[in-house]
Order: structure tokens, then C-alpha cells, then sequence
């Protein structure tokens, strides 16, 4: 039995810490035996495969899964994650992986895992370390008529500013999206994509503030010292003329304490010159929740509180008389 075990372990070492249902039975263990290593830690995400603990890198274990028991390609959103394109945000655990089956008769969600009834070309399929998975082109154009749109936004637009694309590439998978069935629902998305935004907060910030009519005049806005020419700082988002901004605290390098320090000195350099600084986190930012719907109103109230002309001071009264007593 423990060379059955150690078998098994090896065998799953090898596919991405994954084995299937059938190769453990023929490596020698029994259904109790599997039963009683699932209650250790065992899990089986897609039906007929075990992920067997540690894993090193949960989207491939999936993907390995789910190739390994139903076959096809790693397409979608599923193989964003296995090409690491910038801007994706943490897996959900609900998060079903996408595979392309040409015999598939329709896209249809299943055991941990979603069939598309695509055909891939030769040249849409890449080998990533052993996982048959869609291009980075092709994997693009899927998720563009898959996924939300707030995904899709937050993914290419870091990519434009990353420089893994090119605005000739973006015009060209336009192109390739209108071409395909359903492409019409991007429409109007491609003049949300400028590449300006320096991470996916800011991106999705920039979304729900459009949503809102509330996008701002400027982004990546330089404000200088007025005696010196020293750059101050250069804010995610700002009305200059208002002097309101907004600033994406997003978790990672905002929360180390040098970052913390120099963020606190830069906000004071900015409120001395008159600048009124609004600063939102990730939980500030999530479409459709009550922190979403906050954001907005404070961003509303502020605008209105900058054009807003300051009140007249009231003219003081002169001070009172005192006539001189006579008698003195």
C-alpha cells in the first residue's frame, strides 16, 4: 500500500501535482484508500481528477485537471491565467476552467469546468510546459466575448501599458473580435482602453467613475512645487482647475511602510497647495455594492463642494463708541 502511495505521489508530481481517478486504481489504490487521503487534504475540483496537496500552482493543477479527464484546450479566461496576462484579480474559488472541445454541441458548464464547441487552429494552440493552451492572440479574442466587461478592460488596457501589445495589435484584434459572432457586444469598449492607468485599480476606478459621469479631466497628472519646479507627485486621476484628485491605494506596494511614509509627506505637500486628495482601495471600487455606489457619492459631493465659490465673509461691525465722559 505505501508503494501504491508513493507511486501515486510521484505519477502527480509529475502532472502538476494531479492525478486521475483511474490512474490510482492502477497504480494500486483502492476507492477507501482514496477516500481516507481525501479526508487529508485530498480534493477533487474537476470530477474523476485529484489534486493531491501541496500544490504549487493552482491554475495549472486545474487546467491539468480538467485536460486530463475531458481533454480538448486550455482556452478563455483560464488561459489567461496559465499565460499570466497582467491585470486578472485573484481566482474565485467558483471559477470553472475553460476548455475547447470541437465535439462539444454547446458551451455547457459542468464538474468544475466549461466546454466550448470552438475549433482551434494549429497556430491558435501553444504548448505551455506541457499544457495544450489557446495563444495569447486567440485567448485575447475569447475573453473579449466571454468575459465582463470590466475584466476585458482591466486585462488589455494593463497589457497596452505593459507593452506585451501594441496599438496595431489592439486595432487588429478589433478587427478579429467584430469579425466573429458576438463581437458587437465590445463595441464600446475600445475607447475605454488607453493604457494610461499604471494598475488594474486604477483601471477599474476609471470604469465605475465613467459609469457615474464622473470621469475625471486628467490622468497621470503632474503637480509641481510653484517656487521650485519640483515634482510633488503625479496623481492617478485629477480635475486640475478644481484641484480635487484621486489616488488607487491598491494592496501591495501602498502598504509597505516607506510607501506609507511617502505617501503621507506627498498628500500634506499637495493639501498646502490647496489640493483636495480622495484616495479608494479595491473594496472602494467592486461594481454593484453599496462601497461602489459611496465612492461615486463622495466624488459627486466633492465636485460640487470645488465649484462651489466660497462664502463671502460677513463685514464685521465697527467696534462701538465711547464717548468721553465730561466730567473726567
Amino acid at each position: 500500500m505505501d508503494q501504491a502511495h508513493d507511486r501515486v505521489i510521484a505519477l502527480a508530481r509529475q502532472q502538476d501535482d494531479v492525478v486521475t481517478r483511474a490512474q490510482v486504481h492502477a497504480l494500486g489504490l483502492s476507492d477507501q484508500a482514496i477516500n481516507l487521503r481525501r479526508r487529508k487534504g485530498w480534493a477533487s475540483p474537476i470530477r474523476g481528477a485529484m489534486v493531491v496537496p501541496p500544490v504549487r500552482d493552482d491554475a495549472r493543477a486545474l487546467a491539468r485537471a480538467a485536460l486530463l479527464v475531458v481533454g480538448g484546450t486550455v482556452c478563455g479566461l483560464t488561459a489567461a491565467r496559465l499565460h499570466r496576462l497582467p491585470g486578472l484579480l485573484r481566482r474565485d474559488p467558483d471559477e470553472s476552467v475553460d476548455l475547447a472541445t470541437p465535439d462539444a454541441d454547446r458551451s455547457r458548464l459542468r464538474g468544475g469546468y466549461r466546454r466550448h464547441p470552438i475549433l482551434l487552429a494549429p497556430t491558435e494552440i501553444v504548448d505551455l510546459a506541457g499544457l495544450r493552451t489557446s495563444s495569447v492572440r486567440r485567448t485575447l479574442e475569447d475573453i473579449l466575448l466571454w468575459c465582463d466587461r470590466d475584466v476585458v478592460i482591466t486585462i488589455v488596457d494593463a497589457m497596452l501599458h505593459e507593452r506585451r501589445i501594441t496599438e496595431a495589435d489592439l486595432a487588429e484584434l478589433r478587427r478579429r473580435v467584430e469579425d466573429r459572432r458576438g463581437g458587437g457586444r465590445a463595441r464600446s469598449w475600445w475607447v475605454m482602453i488607453d493604457g494610461t492607468a499604471e494598475s488594474p485599480l486604477e483601471t477599474r476606478l476609471r470604469l465605475l467613475l465613467g459609469d457615474a459621469g464622473l470621469l475625471p479631466d486628467e490622468t497621470q497628472w503632474p503637480v509641481h512645487h510653484p517656487a521650485t519646479g519640483q515634482l510633488i507627485a503625479r496623481l492617478d486621476f485629477a480635475w486640475p482647475a478644481l484641484r480635487l484628485a484621486i489616488e488607487a491605494d491598491g494592496v501591495g506596494p501602498h502598504s509597505e511602510p516607506q510607501a506609507l511614509f511617502r505617501d503621507r509627506h506627498r498628500q500634506n505637500d499637495l493639501v498646502r497647495l490647496g489640493w483636495e486628495v480622495l484616495r479608494f482601495t479595491w473594496h472602494d471600487a467592486a461594481p454593484g455594492t453599496p462601497s461602489a455606489r459611496h465612492t461615486t457619492v463622495i466624488v459627486r459631493t466633492a465636485l460640487a463642494d470645488r465649484h462651489r465659490p466660497p462664502p463671502r465673509a460677513r463685514p464685521q461691525a465697527p467696534p462701538p463708541r465711547v464717548e468721553a465722559d465730561p466730567e473726567a
